[in-house]
């Protein structure tokens, strides 16, 4: 089992030295929130609070994931990075290639790329994206980045990408995985075809072992059952080594924790509920080192 964390709604300026300690502690990866930003009224509700509120200030400061990314990279020494996630649909899919591949050449390839659907019309309207078609056109960019990644003389030429011959460089020195998120059955058909991985939120135990069920059918429909396929995800109802070692039986391959919240936090509340509580740096850092000491070595 590998472990990381999310750093959405953490100080910016506390990202090197969460970085720095969490690379120093034998964390695996770290998140980074993808936010352009935040309209102050949206059309629709959040989907992912019981009230469809929105769980952050509308002034929260996020930076640019590739930026964020960056600067972590150049102070730590082997932990990887995720934009968590990345929301291509509402992006250009070969500038996003252009900008994962310089912060691979810059981190030694310690990156993964974590891609999404966006859910706010606004997002779409003002960046001049067509919402309806939103999960085709997913699809059709996640294999231009597989393309691009890859190196070598590409071309591509699909319903909504469309270029001849071309190439980029640099590219990374090995395969960078891409995970895909989401929890409908076209999302978690889309990881199955096209992923290295799937990228979950926050789900019980039980949720999990349907999920993983489920992707396991699409991977087979797909004829990929007996590739490598990591399964990423926050299961709070998993405190113990046991409970972590079932998970790793049902197919999980990382742990997404927040190790600075308080361990009685109710579970469904969601995630809010996690990345809401936002101690000071040094108690960030002595938590950090806590779950290291007493979980991660433990299954190392």
């Amino acid at each position: 089992m590998r472990f990381g964390f999310h750093l959405f709604m953490a100080d910016p300026a506390e990202n090197l030295d969460i970085a720095r300690t969490a690379d120093e502690w034998g964390w695996d990866s770290i998140q980074v929130a993808d936010a352009p930003f935040f309209p102050e009224v949206i059309s629709v509700p959040y989907p992912y609070t019981p009230d469809g509120t929105r769980f952050w200030p509308l002034d929260l400061p996020v930076l640019d994931p590739w930026v964020a990314i960056t600067a972590m990279a150049t102070v730590t020494k082997r932990i990887r990075f995720i934009p968590s996630v990345l929301r291509l649909a509402i992006r250009q899919p070969l500038l996003e290639a252009k900008s994962l591949c310089s912060v691979a050449a810059i981190s030694g390839d310690r990156v993964a790329l974590g891609v999404g659907l966006a859910w706010m019309p606004e997002e779409f309207k003002w960046l001049g994206q067509d919402k309806k078609t939103r999960g085709s056109r997913q699809n059709e960019a996640i294999q231009i980045m597989r393309l691009l990644l890859g190196g070598g003389m590409v071309e591509f030429h699909g319903k909504y990408y469309d270029f001849d011959r071309l190439t980029m460089a640099p590219v990374p020195k090995k395969r960078i995985p891409i995970y895909v998120g989401g929890t409908t059955k076209p999302a978690l058909r889309r990881a199955a075809r096209y992923g290295d991985g799937w990228l979950g939120v926050i789900h019980s135990m039980e949720e999990i072992k349907g999920l993983v069920a489920e992707l396991n059918g699409f991977r087979r429909e797909s004829g990929r059952e007996n590739e490598p396929f990591d399964i990423m995800l926050h299961c709070p109802d998993v405190q113990t080594v046991d409970e972590i070692r079932r998970l790793e039986d049902i197919g999980v391959t990382d742990l997404q924790v927040t190790p600075w919240t308080l361990p009685d936090t109710p579970a469904d509340l969601g995630v809010a509920a996690f990345m809401q509580q936002q101690p000071p740096l040094a108690e960030k850092q002595e938590a950090i080192k806590r779950y290291a000491e007493e979980v991660i070595a433990k299954l190392g």
